[in-house]
């Protein structure tokens, strides 16, 4: 037998169903923020990616020449691919506020929360340069946490590349790289390695910690600094997510310049659940005009993973009937009791094999139906159909002509 491939994930009918349902989640919550859907190509050029994505992800892409000899690669981010997208279109009236799930793919070792197919929350605010775009995105992504229900478990953590950069030419100039390192790893590796790398590199470690504690930041006057209190206020006062300023926060995707952010469980223990930031060169190095941008990505390995720790990740379902016939003429009644019960917006299971009605129920039970019509050919005649709570086993007889009782029989 043909196994799956490693890092490469199946889902039954039962798991995509809540993949499914969070999926709805997110978009409903994009929409009910302004934001409006997009959809892109899974294959683009290499060029695309090429000093815009880091030399990880660079390195860890799926890239292959096609059969007309060009370097392509399915995608491992949406930035790029998003900004290639402004870059073509000089009519686009800005600001945008564009949303996007899409799949993508990094060949890395996997791991929990972290596979070699995916896929991603996109959203993004396209055309200010204003603090006050980063906190609506900001905001968007702890209103999606609230529907999810983890909000209460997540906490934001936010600074800024430009604020960073200027606090290194104050406290350790030249030091830039070596400093932006450090921080990125600094919960990863152990205090040890902390200490040996900033000795090796000639790092103050005094001036480090001032970092990584955040007493560099004390009665600091900053025009930076306050742009991230007041987005700090803003997503408080939009969703009341918990949000603090984290120095070590600093994203290791090349492209960022200024505002960068994740959030994670209160706990750590799991990889960031989402994260992003400005980056507001890279449609202009697409050539297109020079255009502020900032957003986030969502990927949902790591949010399956707190959804299931948190007892969170089943979710319930949407009501549905199977419909059982018994007899040749409940079948041809059951097509259009299916279609008037699909009229309701309730989803309807009808039997397409040759068992008996035992057999029908049985699978309907086994299959977590609550409810199952019999029809046969009584049902025909009288223009109803026997609905049986499968949990109970309590039988109700409806006239079709009332058909819009079962609304407030199935919640």
């Amino acid at each position: 037998m043909v196994e799956r491939l490693r890092g490469f994930r199946d889902f039954y009918p039962e798991e995509q169903e809540i993949r499914s349902e969070i999926f709805r989640i997110m978009k409903e919550s994009c929409r009910q923020f302004g934001f409006r859907e997009i959809d892109a190509p899974s294959v683009e050029s290499v060029e695309l990616f090429a000093n815009k994505s880091g030399m990880e992800i660079m390195n860890q892409m799926f890239s292959f020449s096609d059969k007309g000899g060009r370097d392509v690669t399915l995608i491992p981010e949406f930035t790029p691919t998003l900004s290639r997208m402004v870059a073509a279109r000089k009519d686009l009236v800005k600001p945008l506020k564009w949303f996007s799930i899409e799949k993508f793919w990094r060949y890395e070792e996997p791991q929990s929360g972290r596979q070699r197919e995916f896929y991603q929350l996109n959203a993004d605010i396209i055309g200010s340069e204003s603090y006050l775009a980063d906190a609506e995105v900001i905001s968007l992504g702890g209103y999606v946490l609230r529907r999810l229900e983890i909000a209460g478990y997540s906490r934001i953590r936010l600074s800024s590349r430009v604020l960073i950069d200027r606090l290194i030419e104050k406290m350790l100039p030249g030091k830039k790289q070596d400093v932006y390192y450090i921080l990125d790893r600094w919960s990863k590796i152990s205090p040890n390695d902390r200490d040996s790398f900033m000795e090796e590199k000639g790092l103050d470690k005094d001036a480090v910690l001032s970092f990584t504690n955040g007493n560099i930041l004390n009665g600091l006057e900053d025009q930076e600094l306050q742009n991230l209190y007041s987005i700090i206020d803003y997503v408080k006062s939009s969703v009341g997510a918990s949000i603090e300023i984290d120095l070590k926060i600093v994203r290791g995707i090349a492209y960022y310049t200024g505002c960068v952010f994740e959030a994670s469980d209160t706990e750590d223990k799991f990889r960031a659940i989402l994260g992003g930031g400005r980056y507001d060169s890279v449609i202009a190095q697409l050539g297109g005009e020079n255009t502020p941008a900032t957003g986030f990505a969502m990927g949902d390995a790591v949010l399956e993973n707190i959804l299931k720790a948190k007892g969170l990740w089943n979710r319930k379902k949407e009501p549905q009937v199977f419909l059982a016939p018994v007899d040749l003429p409940g079948r041809s009644f059951a097509v259009k009791v299916a279609s008037e019960i699909r009229s309701l917006g309730i989803r309807v299971d009808l039997n397409v094999t040759e068992r008996g009605i035992s057999k029908q129920l049985d699978y309907a039970s086994k299959m977590g139906y609550e409810y199952a019509a019999i029809l046969g050919e009584n049902e025909a005649k009288k223009g109803s159909i026997s609905l049986k709570n499968m949990l109970t086993g309590q039988q109700m007889e409806i006239e079709l002509r009332n058909i819009k009782q079962l609304l407030d029989i199935i919640k």
